[in-house]
């Protein structure tokens, strides 16, 4: 008994030893222990670029010094764009006073736009009513922001097809091979009064009730059926039996450029464009010779129409917009290397901003030569430019220059083929060999200078609607 006692007892101490065990909670490891990290503080957000505190600088020059007076004889300036007088090459002015040409140059122009077509190149959907009203609103817009109201485009419209009964085949106009009309005078010489037949027979189909003796134009968009129109079809102050009488009228339609997917440009294209390649043709019309600076490239309306390369201004520049008086006198600083005796501060608003208290600077360099700084911005009339294009354009004009344009192989700013201005490169540009549509070079930015003719130019802040620029007389070069 004892015996079974004691294992009774033993069992009961191994019990209770197992029960002790399985009762006592388990050791809980030590919390970690938590650093609080301090915030990092917010970065400072940059201070707003504070413009310096400029005046602007009086306009002390003899600012008839600034209007270049065109020195070429009477009967050379009579001459048209690209007409030849013997050696003599006919440009439009650039230098004062202007030449009213075709359509006025202040005040209004009335021009008559229709859609036109053949027998044989039909009235198509790919041209409509609501594409070419757009455009023709466009237009008019352009022409009272760029002459700040001092002049319009307005238009008769006609709503309905103008069909000419004839096939247009019948008067093929194609000047062969080559590319430049103005140097193509057999062409010129047998083509003249095609062009005129043509004009001739479109204008006596409009309908009645047009007010054909407050036009200055006729504009029309033909067909984009056409195949045979392969120059463009114009004539200039033309005499035209119209339905309502006869009227000397400037008329034109371009060609089959303006009508296909010529020049890698599409039609779609073209269209939604064809403002800028109307106006092109209006300011010919009005005696703006265009083509220059940098022709081709798109930096303005006068270059050339339809985007180069995607890129594409509407603007103009501001030595033509002078010209024809659609900036007042007090919006162009005048300055004369031969009486520039301190630095000169302006502070100019870019020609896409409406208005402004200085658009452009000129500065007398030479007897018949400027050296003009206009301010640019990637906006309104020049959206289609990439956004990090601003700054100065800066270029030299000469009244008494010779132009050449529409030659092949041309890169627009070299004066192997000589134009009546040329963009200046900054400074900093040291391989100044002509490329085509070279803007970025061009385009002076913040803390950039130009030096030219003994004048130095710099652009010493560049804010988002104004430039300051300075202007001092410097050595000579060379």
């Amino acid at each position: 008994m004892l015996g079974h006692v004691g294992k009774l007892v033993a069992l009961a101490s191994i019990l209770m030893l197992l029960s002790g065990c399985a009762s006592a909670p388990p050791a809980e490891p030590e919390p970690a222990l938590l650093i609080e990290q301090e915030a990092e503080p917010p970065d400072e957000p940059e201070p707003p670029r504070e413009p310096p505190q400029w005046e602007q600088s009086a306009s002390v020059a003899d600012f008839s010094r600034c209007k270049l007076l065109d020195p070429r004889p009477a009967a050379v300036k009579a001459l048209f764009r690209g007409q030849k007088m013997g050696e003599i090459i006919g440009r439009d002015n650039v230098g004062f006073p202007r030449t009213e040409r075709d359509l006025p140059g202040l005040g209004e122009a009335n021009i008559i736009a229709a859609k036109v077509a053949f027998d044989d190149a039909p009235p198509t959907d790919l041209i409509t009513n609501e594409t070419l009203e757009e455009q023709i609103r466009l237009m008019t817009e352009w022409s009272e922001f760029w002459s700040q109201g001092k002049f319009k485009y307005s238009f008769q419209f006609v709503e309905d097809w103008v069909e000419v009964p004839v096939n247009h085949a019948d008067y093929i106009i194609d000047p062969g091979a080559g590319d430049n009309q103005y140097d193509q005078e057999e062409f010129e010489q047998q083509v003249q009064a095609r062009l005129l037949d043509i004009a001739q027979l479109t204008v006596a189909e409009f309908p009645d009730g047009l007010d054909w003796a407050s036009a200055d134009a006729v504009f029309v968009y033909w067909s984009p059926e056409i195949t045979a129109f392969k120059q463009s079809v114009g004539v200039r102050t033309k005499m035209l039996s119209t339905p309502g009488g006869n009227f000397r009228l400037s008329f034109s339609g371009g060609g089959i450029f303006h009508y296909s997917d010529a020049g890698g440009i599409q039609l779609r294209t073209k269209q939604d464009y064809l403002w800028t390649w109307w106006i092109h043709e209006f300011l010919h019309f009005q005696g703006m010779n265009g083509h220059a600076p940098g022709e081709g490239w798109p930096t303005g309306v006068g270059q050339g129409a339809y985007p180069a390369q995607g890129e594409y201004s509407g603007a103009l520049s501001a030595w033509e917009t002078f010209l024809f008086e659609w900036l007042d006198d007090s919006q162009v600083h005048c300055a004369d290397k031969e009486t520039l005796a301190a630095p000169e501060q302006v502070i100019l608003t870019p020609l896409e901003i409406y208005g402004g208290d200085r658009k452009m600077i000129a500065i007398r360099a030479d007897d018949y030569k400027v050296v003009v700084v206009e301010s640019r911005r990637p906006i309104g009339w020049s959206k289609d430019w990439p956004s990090d294009r601003a700054g100065l354009f800066v270029y030299e004009v000469d009244a008494d220059g010779v132009h050449t344009d529409h030659v092949n192989e041309d890169c627009g700013n070299d004066p192997a083929n000589p134009k009546w201005a040329y963009y200046l490169y900054p400074d900093t540009v040291e391989d100044t060999s002509c490329i085509p549509n070279d803007l970025d070079r061009i385009l002076v930015r913040e803390g950039m200078t130009v030096t030219h003719s003994g004048i130095r130019i710099t652009l010493e802040f560049s804010g988002d609607d104004a430039d300051y620029v300075r202007v001092e007389r410097v050595a000579d070069e060379g």
